[in-house]
């Protein structure tokens, strides 16, 4: 309003006469604006007689940008210290917990009171048909199922669904549905199938006929169905019966439900369950790198497996250099690994007296056969094998079962034939099956520099997984098992440690407490460990990935993790990287007010 330039004749003629005036007005204002612009860190304007408007406009332009900044830090101030008087991390992981702890109990109470009282709310008249039915359906199911009448058969057609109305949930196979289950459209509301890659297709329509809605549990990385219709055959019928345009994912020569269920659902309705409850962390973690794409979250229980030796790894190899050779039958056999399998089963059973599960698991059916017939030499051996539900069988035997401990023979040794390799490099999956059995030991016998060769990338990947299990462990067994100094000690996986955590032990390290780094709690590696007494602590410095990670994935497993330590008996801190740069003595003073109060109460 002050810039002749910009007025016109009359504006100027205007501007004469009032300009001292405005001039006061604006210096009067400039000289208000001094302390705001000393707050935010910037030269104060200029007041004096000759005012540079051109520079005027660019400072306010300047002190408009830093009000705005400072608007957006005074913000995030509060957003700060909002979230620093919310409850605690670890207090939420801790309630929740409890609370999953009181689910399940008031679950368990409910299902066995349901159960109990049920059988009490029959009437005379439902007891007696449950009774006509279960005889009726175990003699059309019995040997003579052919011979049954006309009319018995009709009966238990009859009753079908008064009986099925009583209860609530059935199961059976999908192959024992007939003549058990009403063949009615959408009679059930729901149907569960689960291991749906290894069924057909066509086998499962029926079930899904009986139902209204269905949920198809299945995991593509274990074993496939096996279908008697060639790839040709289904071909041809899909074609002379018009399907090939929109129902190609029907062809269950090749696709199994599990495939088919994928396609059909929305992407909403695709769940994958990814937390892991049966094998030791060294067990599972290669299938979850090789076949799951790292994406299962372990969450087993150490305290409940039954492991030979607790400070072993959860895979161990023992190297065995020895022959393959291709029996009359077909196949593949390594003798001398066979024997070595045997044992390693008496050493087991019968000198260390182990009382946990066992199985013995080979792709090949000629080794499984010639380990089962050195097992049957051994009297004593087979007795106890009897006690630990000894099981040696191929892959596809023990799809949905499990032992404690597992031992594999994968046979691949000097002179085994092209054809064996073949089999192996094409059926992934098998193996996948065979190392997941195990819960808390994955014992392998065979020739590891064979395998370390054999051309079969996951068997390589393996044999090189395995190697690297030992090489931690030595290291683990080298490192230091407390702080000896100021200084960040040697410790097993340096690549782990980021600069704020050296920083960080440093400074706690400077106050008399002394943090343990890397100590290994069941399958995790803590930051840091503080032992006060009867109370142990996990500090943790969580860097930008852990905050940066969009799908929350590292937050979701670490509040597994923090249940599992809680459970143990640790309690949990964790800091952000920028809490240890902007406050590190608040952060020290936190851990050392712990351990204050921690040795308080175990004096």
């Amino acid at each position: 309003a002050l810039d002749p330039a910009k007025m016109g004749f009359f504006g100027r003629i205007a501007l004469a006469a009032t300009r001292a005036k405005r001039l006061a007005a604006l210096q009067s204002a400039l000289a208000n604006l001094s302390d705001i612009a000393a707050h935010l860190m910037l030269p104060a304007p200029s007041t004096g007689e000759a005012l540079d408007l051109g520079a005027l406009r660019s400072q306010f332009r300047l002190l408009r940008e830093r009000q705005v900044a400072a608007g957006s830090v005074l913000a995030y101030q509060d957003a700060l210290e909002t979230l620093r008087k919310s409850p605690a991390f670890e207090d939420i992981a801790r309630q929740r917990r409890e609370l999953n702890a009181q689910i399940a109990e008031n679950s368990s109470r409910l299902w066995k009171d349901w159960v109990n009282l049920t059988p009490s709310r029959l009437t005379a008249a439902q007891r007696k048909d449950i009774a006509d039915y279960a005889a009726l359906l175990q003699l059309m199911t019995g040997q003579d199922a052919q011979a049954v009448n006309r009319e018995v058969r009709a009966k238990a057609r009859a009753l079908q669904a008064s009986v099925s109305a009583m209860f609530s949930c059935w199961a059976v196979t999908s192959l024992s549905a007939r003549g058990k289950l009403p063949f009615e459209p959408g009679h059930f509301d729901l149907v569960v199938i689960d291991e749906a890659s290894q069924c057909d297709i066509a086998s499962a329509l029926p079930l899904l006929f009986r139902a209204k809605r269905a949920v198809i549990i299945g995991d593509p990385m274990q074993l496939r169905h096996i279908s008697a219709v060639t790839g040709g055959k289904d071909s041809d019928l899909q074609y002379k019966y018009g399907l090939v345009a929109n129902r190609s994912a029907w062809m269950y020569s090749v696709n199994s439900l599990y495939d088919l269920g994928v396609g059909v659902a929305e992407a909403s309705q695709v769940i994958n369950l990814r937390d892991h409850h049966r094998s030791h962390g060294d067990i599972i973690e290669f299938s979850n790198t090789a076949f799951y794409a790292g994406k299962l979250r372990v969450a087993t229980r150490y305290t409940a497996l039954k492991r030979p030796l607790n400070d072993q790894p959860g895979v161990v190899w023992q190297d065995v250099r020895g022959e393959a050779v291709r029996p009359s039958g077909g196949g593949a056999q390594n003798p001398p690994e066979a024997l070595a399998i045997v044992n390693a089963l008496e050493d087991l059973l019968v000198r260390r007296a182990y009382r946990g599960s066992v199985g013995v698991v080979t792709p090949f059916r000629a080794q499984a056969q010639l380990i089962q017939a050195h097992v049957a030499e051994h009297p004593q051996l087979s007795r106890l094998g009897e006690n630990a539900e000894l099981l040696v069988d191929t892959v596809h035997r023990f799809q949905g079962d499990e032992r404690d401990v597992m031992f594999f023979s994968p046979v691949v040794s000097n002179g085994v034939a092209p054809g064996a390799l073949s089999f192996l490099r094409s059926n992934g999956n098998l193996f996948n099956v065979a190392i997941t059995r195990a819960r808390g030991l994955l014992h392998v016998v065979g020739d590891r520099n064979a395998a370390s060769a054999c051309g079969v990338d996951y068997l390589e990947q393996f044999a090189a997984y395995v190697s690297r299990l030992g090489d931690a462990r030595q290291s683990e067994d080298d490192a230091p098992a407390a702080p000896t100094g100021p200084a960040y000690p040697s410790v097993s996986r340096p690549e782990r440690v980021s600069d704020w955590e050296r920083e960080f032990y440093r400074a706690l390290y400077a106050v008399g407490v002394r943090p343990i780094p890397q100590f290994s709690v069941e399958q995790y590696d803590l930051d840091f460990a503080i032992i006060a007494g009867s109370r142990r602590l996990n500090v943790e410095v969580d860097g930008e990935r852990y905050h940066r990670s969009w799908t929350g994935e590292l937050c979701l497993r670490d509040q597994l993790r923090n249940q599992r330590l809680i459970e143990l008996g640790w309690e949990v801190k964790r800091f952000w990287v920028y809490e240890i740069r902007d406050r590190l003595p608040e952060c020290v003073d936190a851990v050392r007010q712990w351990v204050k109060r921690a040795e308080k109460e175990t004096r």
